[in-house]
């Protein structure tokens, strides 16, 4: 299951890193909460998603 798990999310943020109007930032902030092993937030979504575009990763 865990397999299934990491598969989709790398489909998931190769997608969004492929979205040209989506800000590498926050993808990169959103990839490190996903990855980190832990379960991420609704917090931690919203301090992500309010970053300003190029702003800076937490």
């Amino acid at each position: 299951m865990a397999s299934l798990q990491k598969a989709v999310l790398k489909k998931f943020i190769a997608t969004l890193q492929a979205d040209e109007s989506f800000d590498p930032a926050k993808v990169e902030a959103l990839k490190m909460r996903l990855t980190d092993g832990m379960k991420i937030k609704a917090d931690d979504l919203v301090k992500i998603f309010s970053l300003p575009d190029g702003g800076e990763v937490l």
